[in-house]
């Protein structure tokens, strides 16, 4: 396997391999041993999710040179993972996404709980509960939402749920909350993220095989002369695709 020569592309693939591989022989949280799976689920998702847009998108969007520029070694990859991203399009419309995310707010107000003391607040979770919060996720521009996800897994801002949603320190992890704040400086809101762990390793498989087709695309394009809009109608075998990357 090696040295990969797209970190951001290869690292994602192999971290989903481990998932793949392993998930299944952990044990699940039952109350009295350690939850494995929810802490292997959220710990490999970091460098899957992480990675592409923190040395891809962030260098597409910024159109800076940066020291970890992983943008200029595959132009279409770099080129599809912008547009997916896109600042103004609705996420669900992304062929990376899946799942039913449900998605509140938080306003600031005094000041924010903390939420690693207090855990979900009952205000957000009966927002979350709402069949609307399905719609609200789906409706966020895919750069909001890919920004939540990210800054969450980056900066620790992740809650484990029990089956209804809820912070409960004594029952089994069945979901995770993603927490972000709206921006860097003077925030004036939070973002909170939900999803059922299934669901969660589903976005992942889905994220994980969009870069890869965008990749493979690339590579196609290249030995068969095709353009962009070309590559979409050529079959890919199995296992060229599986070769691919690593």
């Amino acid at each position: 396997m090696g040295n990969p020569t797209h970190f951001s592309l290869e690292v994602p693939k192999r971290a989903h391999q481990l998932l793949r591989d392993l998930y299944e022989q952990l044990s699940d949280s039952d109350g009295t041993r350690l939850p494995l799976k929810a802490t292997f689920l959220l710990s490999i998702s970091m460098p899957i999710v992480i990675l592409p847009i923190e040395r891809i998108l962030k260098y597409k969007q910024k159109r800076a040179e940066g020291h970890m520029n992983d943008a200029v070694l595959n132009p279409r990859l770099a080129d599809a993972v912008d547009r997916a991203i896109d600042l103004k399009g609705k996420v669900h419309e992304a062929k990376f996404f899946t799942g039913p995310w449900q998605y509140a707010t938080l306003e600031r107000g005094a000041g924010f709980p903390n939420l690693a003391v207090e855990g979900l607040p009952d205000s957000v979770a009966a927002q979350l509960d709402a069949p609307e919060a399905v719609e609200r996720a789906r409706s966020l521009a895919a750069d909001t939402f890919c920004r939540i996800l990210r800054n969450a897994l980056a900066h620790g801002g992740v809650l484990y749920l029990d089956q209804h949603g809820r912070s409960n320190s004594g029952a089994p992890v069945c979901r995770f909350a993603f927490v972000s704040t709206d921006r860097l400086n003077n925030p004036t809101k939070l973002h909170f993220l939900r999803i059922k762990m299934a669901d969660y390793r589903a976005f992942l498989q889905l994220w994980v095989d969009w870069l890869n087709r965008e990749a493979i695309d690339e590579v196609l394009a290249e030995d068969l002369g095709l353009d962009e809009s070309d590559t979409e109608a050529v079959a890919i075998p199995e296992a060229a695709a599986n070769a691919a990357g690593d």
